[in-house]
């Protein structure tokens, strides 16, 4: 038996030197050690990406709104016919901006209303609304914006959380608010 072995002993030593000599299948090994970190990479940039652009989205969504809601009408040419106030109606604007990025089901929205600047510096609580004419209106919208990829939800939570808020002075007008 130790005969045996000494005569495959060279051939096992010559595989082993072939087989740490040869380059084959380096490139592989290199690339799965670099791909895991670099698609994590690129993961991350566009959940980032994807999350700047609803934030943003959400600005410009509140401005819109604010600014039909600071003009006191109820409703807008286009609107669905069950909207019939104006708090329904800023809520249609906000979810209609951008090419439904903002999902109606994700969106919060609230309004308070001071009768002046006063109100709103001297920390009193606003009514609730959209206010009537020439009053101080804030509002506050939050959208709970899930992530694209489920890599994240373990790390961060089920979803972010944005929020705008918007001050205006309501133009003098007679409607109603609803």
């Amino acid at each position: 038996m130790t005969a045996s072995m000494s005569i495959f002993a060279p051939l096992k030593e010559a595989t082993l030197r072939r087989a740490l000599q040869s380059r084959r299948g380096s490139s592989a090994v290199e690339f799965a050690i670099l791909a895991i970190p670099l698609v994590t990479l690129f993961v991350g940039i566009i959940e980032i990406s994807w999350q700047l652009t609803t934030g943003a989205a959400l600005d410009e969504a509140v401005l819109r709104a604010s600014r039909f809601g600071m003009t006191g009408q109820a409703t807008v040419s286009g609107e669905p016919a069950q909207n019939t106030c104006r708090s329904q109606t800023i809520r249609w604007i906000i979810t209609g901006s951008f090419g439904g990025i903002l999902k109606d089901a994700n969106l919060t929205v609230s309004t308070g209303s001071y009768g002046s600047a006063s109100g709103l510096s001297g920390g009193g609580l606003p009514a609730a609304g959209s206010g009537t004419g020439g009053q101080i209106v804030t509002y506050t919208v939050t959208y709970k914006q899930p992530f694209l990829t489920g890599i994240w939800v373990n790390l961060i939570g089920a979803s972010l959380t944005h929020q705008a808020t918007v001050v205006v002075k309501n133009e003098p007008f007679d409607n109603a608010t609803c």
